[in-house]
């Protein structure tokens, strides 16, 4: 049976200090504990929603149109118990829209190596989706506990 500590707040209490207090009341160092990363889509609808774009919808099979989270969590693996870290909100990018072919006779006044740089340049976003996530495990991997971090860094 765990013990309950009481926290009084005479001094300035830190997120990381909390989360220390945190990992060494919930978790049992015993147990093998691990950090992941999953993301939720939520449906959302209305013309002025802030980062409305298309996200894949696990339960639909497909991607439509609301909002995305990712969520990094704990988890104790034996007693199967999730414990969130942190939430944030998965910007949303601009759609890359295909290269359409211009017709051979438009493209003459240009070398072939620099229509290729032109096509692949407009095809490609500067940060992905993929990007944000691991943005996003990198700025919290500070507060997860030591027993997660590779030779506990």
């Amino acid at each position: 049976m765990k013990k309950l500590i009481v926290v009084t707040f005479s001094k300035a209490l830190t997120f990381h200090n909390l989360i220390n207090i945190f990992s060494r009341v919930a978790l049992n160092s015993e147990h093998t504990i691990i950090a992941v990363i999953d993301c939720s889509f939520l449906r959302k609808s209305g013309k002025k929603t802030d980062g409305k774009a298309y996200f894949y919808n696990g339960v639909a099979g497909k991607s439509e149109q609301g909002l995305e989270i990712s969520v990094i969590s704990i988890v104790e693996i034996e007693t199967r118990l999730s414990y969130s870290l942190s939430v944030q909100q998965t910007p949303s990018r601009p759609q890359i829209k295909p290269v359409k072919k211009k017709p051979k006779n438009q493209n003459n006044n240009r070398s072939k190596k620099s229509r290729k740089n032109l096509d692949s340049q407009s095809s490609k976003p500067d940060i992905t989706r993929v990007d944000d996530y691991a943005q996003h495990l990198k700025n919290t991997r500070y507060f997860f506990p030591t027993s997660v971090r590779p030779n506990g860094r």
